[in-house]
């Protein structure tokens, strides 16, 4: 810089450094250089080899707080915070002593300090100057605030979409690369940040090319749409291949910004298997109720009409005289019987075949097992999901409770009909066989419910689960009362000590 000379109307020389007017400043004779220094955008101030400020543009004092001409004479580290100032004298002595044109502060986020002691984020570069009264050096001061600000802002957002599970890629329209991906796309894909930054959606999504993506977009771009959802499936690094839904955006961030596609795209192959999960035991449990259905009709009305059939033929049979047709009738009752046990046969399977070896299964087994000794099948019913939640200490005193309990019914009970309600909730199992024989005092059980052998081991069972057992009469007419078996257990077990 040409034409720097001195003040013609210097300052007197009795001012110290660090006063406004302790020193002679620069003047600068060249208009063209004089008008340069003013009209940069940038805050310009000059210092001699003592740190004092020489000359300071208009920039540089409203930037700094200080009104026009204030700044003359004062040192350099008044702009600077108090805790810097010390290491600044030292970078100041250096820099004199070998002066180059550099930027201040390479790598380090510089801060100055306006007269109103408040700090802000600057940018600073250093040119030397050699002068008639020795080397300036001219800094060139920007103040960086709002880019500080705009930086910080941006890094909130980065972090934010970093933490969102699900994937973030946002693509040039044109160019189809990648301009940014989260954290989450990271992962989903299993490639670098580097790694995607060279790729684009075409790389990761499969059986999607350049035409069908377009189309795609076009209705996006067209602000036709604000946005557009699909499913579809991504190649991980590893050749892994994901389920995904994809939510296509293009958002509007102004007339001046180019447009950039954003897609947010979620791992739903476990969800679709739930939901595969769901269908399938839906599909079970609607199986499970026709074949109920079909066990129930079964045992209800066809196995009535045989019995009720077989006891017709039986009865006319006793009053045919010819021995041979008397034969034939005794087939046929035979030939029904064995009807009757092969459909008990199939609505076992029916009943029990849907549910493999569960609770259910087995008191159904035990069921069909008592009907030769009671001479008719027990009707059984379950209240509540008995597989999903009778733990197997439970299961395991529950079986032989109605197995023996049905064995009493079949001894002492003279019963003609029996039925098993086997009923749960969420923190008790409850045993209910119901017969309408004779009831407990014709077959000698006290009214306590503890004599014989039976009663006591199935209370037994029950008190070592922490439930009860009560034998109690029924409802039914004086002379065939019947009688009912209430047991229960509570189903947070632990399986027990033997």
């Amino acid at each position: 810089m040409r034409g720097v000379t001195a003040d013609p109307d210097p300052p007197s020389a009795s001012h110290r450094p660090g006063e406004a007017g302790a020193v002679e400043p620069v003047d600068l004779d060249d208009p063209v250089a004089a008008a340069l220094f003013e009209s940069v955008p940038d805050g310009q101030v000059i210092v001699d080899a003592s740190g004092a400020i020489v000359r300071s543009n208009s920039q540089a004092d409203q930037m700094f707080g200080w009104p026009r001409g204030e700044m003359l004479g004062r040192s350099i580290e008044d702009l600077v915070p108090d805790r810097f100032r010390r290491a600044h004298e030292v970078d100041r002595a250096e820099y004199h002593g070998q002066p180059h044109t550099r930027p201040m502060g390479v790598g380090l986020e510089l801060r100055a300090r306006r007269r109103d002691g408040s700090e802000f984020p600057v940018e600073i570069s250093l040119s030397p100057l050699e002068a008639d009264r020795g080397l300036l050096v001219i800094a060139s001061v920007r103040d960086v605030s709002e880019r500080v600000a705009r930086e910080a802002h941006a890094s909130r957002i980065q972090r934010s979409l970093d933490a969102i599970r699900d994937g973030v890629f946002m693509f040039n329209p044109e160019t189809l690369r990648f301009t940014y991906v989260n954290s989450g796309a990271i992962e989903q894909a299993g490639f670098s940040r580097t790694e995607l930054m060279d790729m684009g959606p075409l790389d990761v999504m499969v059986g999607l090319d350049e035409k069908s993506l377009t189309d795609l977009l076009h209705p996006l771009l067209d602000r036709q749409v604000g946005s557009r959802s699909i499913t579809t499936q991504h190649r991980r690094r590893d050749g892994s291949i994901l389920i995904v839904e994809v939510l296509v955006q293009v958002p509007d961030l102004g007339p001046d910004v180019p447009p950039t596609v954003v897609a947010v795209v979620r791992d739903v192959g476990e969800r679709l298997a739930q939901e595969d999960r769901l269908a399938a035991a839906h599909q079970e449990l609607q199986l499970a109720e026709d074949r109920e259905r079909i066990a129930r009709e079964l045992h209800d009305t066809v196995i009535q009409r045989l019995f009720a059939t077989g006891m017709g033929v039986q009865a006319l049979s006793s009053r045919v005289r010819d021995p041979e047709v008397a034969e034939r009738l005794g087939r046929v009752v035979d030939d029904l019987d064995t009807t009757i046990r092969d459909i008990r046969t199939a609505i076992f399977g029916l009943q029990g075949g849907v549910f493999g070896a569960g609770v259910r299964a087995e008191v159904l087994k035990v069921a069909h097992e008592a009907a030769d000794a009671l001479g008719f099948e027990p009707r059984v019913r379950f209240l509540g999901p008995i597989d999903a939640l009778v733990p197997a200490p439970v299961a395991e005193q529950l079986i032989p409770t109605i197995r023996e309990a049905l064995a009493n019914v079949a001894r002492h009970g003279a019963a003609r009909s029996v039925e098993v309600v086997v009923r749960s909730t969420s923190e008790r199992l409850h045993l209910d066989v119901v017969d309408d024989g004779t009831g407990p005092a014709a077959a000698g059980y006290s009214a306590d419910g503890l004599t014989g052998r039976g009663l006591v081991n199935m209370s037994r069972r029950a008190e070592a689960l922490g439930g009860s057992s009560l034998l109690r009469p029924g409802d039914g007419p004086a002379d065939r009362p019947g009688a009912v078996l209430e047991w229960d257990a509570p189903l947070d077990q632990a399986p027990m000590d033997t």
